[in-house]
Formats: C-alpha cells, structure tokens, sequence
C-alpha cells in the first residue's frame, strides 16, 4: 500500500474499522518500531513514520484530524547560508475592481484563483538550500471507551520540514506540541477524561535522505517515486491540462469509488504537500473546480491571521474546507467541521475539529526558520 492508498483509507477510518484491525496494526507497528504504542497525530496525511496504531490498553481506540501553524524556534546547527527568502510566488495584487466573492460559485473562485496564480513564480531553491514547509495545525485526539463513548480533545501542534534543492540529499522534519487541554466534549465529563499521553512520535526530530526518516518502516521509500506527493517525481508525472488532471484525480481515488467527497479530500492533501509548483497549481485549481457539488462555505474564513475563501462539501460525517486567497491564488490551508452526524456521537455538529495552515519559505540551512 502506497501513501496515496494509505491516505484514502484513513477518510472516514474510524467508522468503517473493526477492532480486530486495530489489533494487528498495534502488533505490526510494535514489531517494527520497538517502542511505546503510538497514537496517529495526522491521519489525513499519513507521514511513514506515522502509521496508525491501536492505544496500549485493549478496547481503546486513537481518533486524530489536522488544523492550524506557529513556528518552533530552536534552529538546528548547520553551514552558514544566505538569507531565508519567503518561496510564496509574487501574485498580482488585487485591485479594487475586483469581483465580489460573496456573488460568486466555487467554480468562479477556483477559476479566478488559477487565473492569478497562472502570473506568480515560486523561489528557486539554490544549491545548499532548502524549501521549508510549515504546518501549524490543530490535531484531534480521540479516545473510545466502548460502543458510542469515548471523548475528544484538540491539541495544537508545529510540523515543520526541510526539503533539499536535491532530494537525494539529507531531509529534515521536526514535530513539536505546542499545546494540549481543548476538550472538544465526550460521553464522559473532561474531570473523567484523562487526556492522552504525548507519544515519541508526537513530537521530535528526524533526518533522512529523500526524506526516508524511518528506512525500516515498510513499504521502503524510494528516491523519486512519481507515486509519492512528497517527492518531486510525482509533480513532474502529473499532467497539465485540468482535464487529465479530474481524471487523474479519478483514478487515483478508484478504490474508493472516486466520489466528490474523496476527490476533493485527496485534491486537498497534495496541496498540503507545499511542493505543488505555482504553475501547476493553476490547473489543480481548475481539475479541483470541476468536481459537481463544491460550494462556497464562507466568503471570508480566516486562517492563522490570513483571510480566505472556504470552499468544501456538504458530508454528514465531517466538512472538509480548502481555503484560499481568491485574489493572490495562495492555498492559505484547510479545516474540519463536524457535520450533521458526527462520526464521533459525542461531538456536536458543528464542532470545528480542527485546520491546517501552511506556509512555505526558502532558507539555507537544517533548521532554520525565517522570521514572521
């Protein structure tokens, strides 16, 4: 099972997953890991070095999603470089002329979105540089005592990665919790819910080259794999027209019967990637646009102090939100909100279960982080 498999499996996991499932996963990943039994943090964008796992204790079952971006700063040691650049392309600037959002379909803001992204440019990545992208997101942590109980919280949390001008070159990702305590509710009171122990892969540092953090995790990564969104392979594969771009999406998500709603799940996964090019971008925002039932949620969503438009599906589960800056064509980053049947019973509809805010940059070393 590739990443992309991995992915799509996780949409809706919870609902579909029997425990005796759960209970092999916890034997493999302990087998391989030899540590602790871990809890996914991201199981909307699954890292190798993430897999999903049972709890420790039998019966008890980890419940994760994605939001939200803050920056670590304790920089690693690395050789002297130039001055970190911000890689977000240059986009026209919007002028007052512009159309009013508020009057405008889904497909008129991706439309438009590609139109300006069509003029922006990303920062090459110099040798001995690298691409950072950085994910401040809120992670939804979850315990199920039984059938139907069981309680939430959020937690907020920093991934940050270095990506090298060659990626067969050393990579860098570091995970740090910055805090936990939002008790999104339960069938229990918060005093009766004790919060989740912090994991060692909660948070950390890893290096690996071609980003293989983990080299005995399976399946083996491999250097320029066109089947994975984190390396450039899979961009250099992907096809331009926004056409073939739908159908790619199709046939990528086949084994889930390619419906809107796992289209549109996985379109957003790659975006949270940061390594789509601004070009490229252009025609995943149009491939996104023809995808039937996209409406427009919020004509003004606003995202780690950055305004968007929040474009998403209507899903009794959960409501997945892309959100975008209409006028610059930037992919500001993503959110969930409980739908009218919860896969939680617990939470109430409605409940924002979390969002991803990313940002991306070009630095010169391990660890560097540029200032805001």
């Amino acid at each position: 099972m590739n990443e992309l498999d991995e992915t799509l499996e996780l949409l809706h996991r919870d609902v579909r997953t029997a425990p005796a499932d759960l209970s092999a996963a916890r034997a493999r990943l302990l087998a391989e890991l030899d540590a602790a039994p871990v809890i996914p943090l991201r199981p909307k964008r699954v890292r190798r070095f993430a897999l999903p796992v049972a709890a420790a204790v039998a019966g008890v079952v980890a419940v994760t999603v994605v939001v939200v971006q803050q920056r670590p700063t304790a920089p690693a040691p690395g050789p002297a470089a130039a001055p970190p650049v911000r890689t977000t392309a240059s986009p026209p600037v919007p002028t007052a002329a512009a159309p009013d959002i508020r009057l405008m379909s889904a497909a008129q803001v991706l439309t438009r979105a590609a139109d300006v992204t069509v003029g922006a440019a990303d920062q090459p990545v110099g040798p001995r540089q690298f691409r950072l992208v950085a994910e401040h997101t809120w992670v939804q942590r979850g315990v199920q005592t039984g059938d139907g109980t069981g309680y939430t919280y959020l937690w907020e949390q920093q991934v940050d990665r270095w990506i090298p001008a060659d990626e067969r070159d050393v990579w860098q990702e570091t995970r740090k919790i910055l805090s936990t305590g939002r008790f999104l509710g339960g069938s229990v009171p918060q005093a009766q819910a004790p919060e989740p122990a912090i994991t060692n892969t909660d948070q950390g540092q890893w290096q690996g080259r071609c980003g293989d953090f983990f080299p005995k995790a399976k399946p083996a990564k491999k250097c320029g794999d066109a089947g994975d969104w984190d390396s450039p392979a899979f961009y250099a594969a992907l096809p331009r027209d926004p056409a073939a771009l739908y159908a790619k999406l199709q046939q990528l998500t086949k084994g889930r019967g390619s419906t809107p709603s796992v289209m549109f799940h996985f379109g957003i996964e790659i975006l949270r990637a940061g390594q789509m090019p601004a070009q490229l971008r252009a025609q995943w925002y149009r491939a996104l646009a023809k995808i039937p039932g996209i409406k427009v949620l919020a004509a003004s969503a606003n995202l780690d102090g950055r305004t968007g438009v929040a474009l998403g599906l209507d899903d009794r589960h959960a409501i997945r939100q892309l959100i975008i800056d209409p006028g610059t064509g930037a992919f500001l980053g993503e959110r969930t909100i409980a739908g009218a049947e919860p896969e939680q019973p617990w939470l109430k509809p409605g409940t924002e279960l979390g969002a991803s805010a990313i940002t991306t940059a070009v630095v010169g070393r391990l660890g560097e982080v540029p200032p805001k």
